[in-house]
């Protein structure tokens, strides 16, 4: 009877850890996700650069000074690095700080010049009936979903840059 009590005394002290906890959760991220859908892809040496840039406010000055002035958000974000040449879509996860973002683009770089060779190509728009981009409101601790843009390098959005 001893025997069988020290068991299982040393059974329980083995077997509980850190009593009761609740289980670890998984690292919640602040981000928008979708896909970018490609159509009539211009000539080769056209596409110096491609991005997707988050912008807070709309209309931009221009990318470069936006994202040096911490208004904007370029993904990559590495400047050598681009987004996907020649391919029909492409699925994007970007995180981002949370709040209230007025553009979100795609933007070529399709000359020499980093600071001034960029145009749109095509933007997040939700109401297709107007030419304006559609805004968005990250949360904190949430991925927002379905932010699809859809480029035709033949049909340009707007050129606010």
């Amino acid at each position: 009877m001893k025997f069988l009590l020290i068991g299982i005394v040393i059974f329980f002290v083995i077997s509980c850890d850190h009593g009761i906890k609740p289980p670890d959760l998984p690292e919640q991220k602040t981000a928008i996700s979708g896909t970018i859908f490609y159509t009539n892809w211009p000539v080769a040496d056209s596409l110096q650069n491609l991005k997707l840039v988050i912008f807070k406010i709309f209309p931009p000055a221009d990318i470069v000074s936006e994202v040096i002035a911490g208004n904007a958000i370029a993904y990559p974000e590495n400047l050598t690095e681009n987004l996907p040449y020649n391919q029909d879509s492409t699925i994007y996860e970007m995180e981002l700080e949370p709040g209230d973002y007025a553009y979100v683009v795609i933007a070529q770089q399709f000359g020499a010049d980093v600071f001034n060779d960029w145009r749109a190509v095509g933007q997040y728009d939700t109401t297709l009936a107007d030419s304006l981009p559609s805004s968005l409101t990250v949360v904190q601790d949430s991925v927002l979903k379905n932010i699809d843009i859809y480029v035709d390098f033949k049909n340009l959005p707007i050129q606010p840059f």
